[in-house]
C-alpha cells in the first residue's frame, strides 16, 4: 500500500475534508486568468481521492466518470501506431487514462495521434479553434477567441492543416478522375519576418528574403496584389488538381511556369488506378501525360464542355475558384504551404452538407495511424518545394 495512503487513513473524516478544502482553496488562487476550471478541479478531485483525502461515505462520481468517458467511447480511441481498436486500460499519467495496444504493444493517452497531442491547453479551447477554422476566422480573431497568441495560433493552424493532409496521404484516387491546372503568383507571406508578425523579435539584418532567394523577384509587393508581369511567366506557380468519384482530392505545385507532362507525372505517378478513366482540358500536355499513362482519357474543351455530361471538370474547377478567391485576399497564402490549402479547402469544400458539430467531431476525433502531429520546429523550418526552386 502507498504509504501517504496508509499515513491519511488514520486522519478524521473531519481532517480530511479541512485537507481537501485546503488544496481547494490553493487551486482557485491559481485559477484567476484559466478558463478550464472545471477540467483542472477534476484533476484535482482524482489526486484527492487517490491519495486518501475523500471523507468516508462521500460519492467518488467525479473521479469515476472522468474515467469511464475515456474508456466507453471506443469509437474515439485507436492506436496511433497501428490503427487497432484492440487495446487495454494500463494505469494512468497526470490525472488521465493510459492504454496499451495488444496488437502492437504500443502505449498511449486519449489524445495520442490527435490533432490536440503535443499541446498543454484543454480541449475547450481547441473546440473553440476548430469551430473557428471551419467558420473562416482569421488569425487575429481565433488568437482572441481563444486567448492564446499569435504565434500559437499559426501553430495550431498548420498542425490541423498537416493533420488532415496526412489523413489522405498516399490515396489511390479511382473511377472517373477529373485534373486542370491553375496559376497561382508565389507568394512568400510569412517567410522572410514572420516571426515578427507573430510577435517574436529576430535579427533580419542578414536574412535574404526567399523571393530572391529562389529568384521570383527583387521586390516585395502587398499581400493579396497581382504581378505586374502579364501572361505566363517564371514568376507563376502552376497547381495541378485532380478529384476522383469518391471525392478524393490531390493538389500541389508542379512547377513555375506553363504546365508540364513531366510535372504531371512528378505529381501523380502511381496515384492513379489504372482502369480509371481521366478527364482533362485539351492541354497539349495534359494530352501527352494521359497518353504515357496508359489511362483512358477524355479531353474537353473548357470554355464549351467541361461542364457537361458524365464527364466533366465541375468539381475540380470549383475547387480552383475557391483558391483562386483566397489569393487574391490579404488572407492568402505561401507558396511553400499550396499543398495544405488546397488540401484544407477540398476537405472543407466536399463536407459542407455535414452541421458544424460533425466537422468539428470529425476533426477532434482524427486519428492517422503511423503519423505523428506535426512539430512547432517542422512548421518553422517549412521550405519551398524543391520543384519550384531553381
Amino acid at each position: 500500500m502507498d504509504k501517504s495512503i496508509k499515513y491519511n487513513s488514520f486522519m478524521t473524516d473531519k481532517e480530511k475534508k479541512q485537507k481537501a478544502l485546503e488544496i481547494y482553496q490553493q487551486l482557485i488562487n491559481s485559477l484567476e486568468e484559466v478558463e478550464d476550471k472545471e477540467q483542472v478541479i477534476d484533476v484535482v478531485n482524482t489526486l484527492i481521492e487517490e491519495n486518501g483525502l475523500s471523507p468516508k461515505g462521500e460519492e467518488k462520481v467525479t473521479l469515476k466518470s472522468i474515467r469511464s468517458t475515456f474508456i466507453n467511447n471506443n469509437f474515439s480511441i485507436i492506436c496511433p501506431k497501428c490503427g487497432s481498436y484492440n487495446y487495454v486500460k494500463n494505469g494512468s499519467a497526470h490525472g488521465k487514462p493510459r492504454f496499451r495496444c495488444k496488437d502492437c504493444s504500443s502505449f498511449f493517452g486519449p489524445t495520442s495521434g490527435k490533432i490536440t497531442e503535443g499541446t498543454s491547453s484543454f480541449s475547450k479551447k481547441w473546440d473553440k479553434f476548430i469551430e473557428g477554422m471551419l467558420c473562416g476566422d482569421s488569425l487575429t480573431i481565433l488568437s482572441e477567441k481563444c486567448n492564446i497568441s499569435l504565434s500559437t495560433t499559426h501553430s495550431w493552424r498548420m498542425k490541423v492543416f498537416n493533420h488532415v493532409a496526412n489523413s489522405t496521404a498516399g490515396e489511390i484516387l479511382s473511377g472517373i478522375i477529373q485534373e486542370d491546372e491553375f496559376y497561382l503568383p508565389a507568394s512568400f507571406k510569412g517567410n522572410w519576418k514572420g516571426p515578427l508578425n507573430l510577435g517574436i523579435n529576430k535579427d533580419y539584418s542578414n536574412t535574404i528574403p526567399d523571393y530572391q532567394k529562389y529568384g521570383f523577384r527583387d521586390y516585395s509587393h502587398k499581400r493579396g496584389s497581382q504581378d505586374t508581369k502579364r501572361g505566363l511567366s517564371d514568376s507563376k506557380v502552376c497547381v495541378a488538381t485532380a478529384i476522383d468519384d469518391s471525392k478524393s482530392v490531390i493538389g500541389k505545385p508542379i512547377g513555375r511556369g506553363n504546365v508540364s507532362s513531366e510535372g504531371l507525372e512528378k505529381a501523380f505517378t502511381s496515384r492513379l488506378n489504372e482502369q480509371s478513366i481521366l478527364v482533362t482540358d485539351k492541354s497539349r500536355d495534359g494530352i501527352k501525360f494521359a497518353q504515357n499513362s496508359g489511362l483512358a482519357h477524355y479531353a474537353l474543351d473548357s470554355k464549351t464542355e467541361s461542364r457537361k455530361g458524365r464527364y466533366n471538370l465541375q468539381l475540380v474547377n470549383a475547387l480552383h475558384s475557391i483558391i483562386a478567391e483566397k489569393t487574391r485576399s490579404r488572407s492568402s497564402f505561401a507558396t511553400k504551404n499550396a499543398e495544405l490549402y488546397i488540401t484544407w479547402e477540398a476537405w472543407k469544400l466536399f463536407n459542407k452538407n455535414k452541421s458544424l458539430e460533425e466537422k468539428k467531431s470529425i476533426l477532434s476525433a482524427l486519428v492517422v495511424p503511423g503519423k505523428k502531429t506535426v512539430t512547432n520546429k517542422e512548421i518553422r523550418n517549412k521550405q519551398l518545394p524543391q520543384v519550384l526552386q531553381k
